[in-house]
């Protein structure tokens, strides 16, 4: 980082170097524009370097007001145009084959084998799919293409319905086997969440059943305008009609919106979060349950379970999100 832009209304200016005499000319800049008092920022961006800490030497003397926007900024870029809604399909469908061409297949042929293999081993291979022609779809470039987050293999009764969880060491478990995996294709992400099960109980199935209707739902209260708090209630109420004793296992937020950065955290469908749906975005929907006791289980790895679906969606006008993966 050895550059620095700051934008105005009607211009900005940009200053390369550190030279501390174009670093007092940028920040006369700013205290000439209106009252020169109140300055946007991203909070959490905190760049390193020799530049950056003379920037911030001279910048922190002047005290300015400073705001952070990356929240207003994050809204904004939310809505995408046409080609990057291009992009993200052609993302989303990367994800959906890389699961279906080769994470669904290898792992049946796993079960039907009866063969001992580390989730991680399965994450490996995904990694080399990846660059596959055959598990791509034809119009997509594979050099262009790269996962938003090691893939995420789960068994055995060890869950964690979290994008920083990791694959563990431990052998592939035939019961409930939860998959997460997501494409970034030209910058922008895709991700889709499947859960496998192996001789499912009923009680099992049935609440599978639930959480694939409860996505729906979901789907169904993202339209424009609706506030996202409003959209995550509208899945709590449906949890407490169709599944009380449930609502407590669920997943704290129901997913967010996904661009070129995997997560926007200020547009998360959560209990909190008061901004509306728009046209144009594109969502992580995700739905999951955790903590899930089997009583039938034969053995200690299938007495606890979980339950995790997620596909990207995109928001229409007045109609349900359209489901990409």
């Amino acid at each position: 980082m050895n550059s620095i832009s700051v934008y105005f209304l009607f211009c900005y200016y940009f200053q390369g170097g550190n030279d501390k005499d174009s670093i007092e000319k940028l920040i006369k800049a700013i205290k000439n524009s209106k009252n020169g008092k109140s300055v946007g920022i991203f909070g959490k961006e905190k760049y390193p370097g020799t530049f950056m800490d003379a920037w911030r030497t001279e910048f922190d003397k002047e005290n300015f007001n400073n705001i952070d926007i990356s929240s207003v900024i994050g809204y904004i870029l939310s809505i995408k145009s046409e080609n990057e809604i291009t992009l993200i399909k052609k993302a989303s469908l990367s994800s959906v084959d890389m699961f279906t061409k080769y994470l669904k297949e290898q792992i049946m042929e796993i079960i039907d084998a009866d063969k001992k293999v580390k989730h991680t081993k399965l994450v490996e291979g995904l990694e080399g799919a990846l660059t596959d022609k055959k598990y791509l779809p034809a119009n997509v470039d594979p050099s262009q293409l790269e996962f938003c987050y090691p893939p995420i293999i789960q068994s055995g009764g060890n869950y964690s319905l979290k994008f920083s969880a990791t694959s563990d060491k431990n052998i592939l478990h035939f019961g409930v086997i939860i998959c997460s995996l997501g494409t970034r294709y030209k910058s922008y992400c895709s991700n889709l969440i499947r859960t496998m099960i192996v001789n499912p109980t009923e009680e099992i199935r049935s609440n599978y059943e639930f959480l694939v209707s409860l996505e729906e739902i979901l789907m169904s209260k993202l339209k424009s305008g609706n506030k996202l708090c409003d959209v995550y209630n509208s899945g709590i109420e449906f949890a407490k009609k169709e599944k009380p004793k449930l609502v407590d296992l669920l997943t704290k937020n129901f997913g967010f919106v996904m661009g070129i950065e995997f997560r926007e955290s200020s547009l998360m469908i959560a209990p909190k979060t008061t901004a509306c749906v728009k046209k144009g975005q594109v969502y992580n929907l995700c739905v999951g349950l955790s903590g899930l006791i089997n009583k039938d289980g034969a053995d200690k790895e299938s007495k606890v379970y979980a339950l995790y679906v997620g596909d990207t969606v995109l928001v229409n006008e007045d109609t349900a999100a359209t489901l990409l993966t």
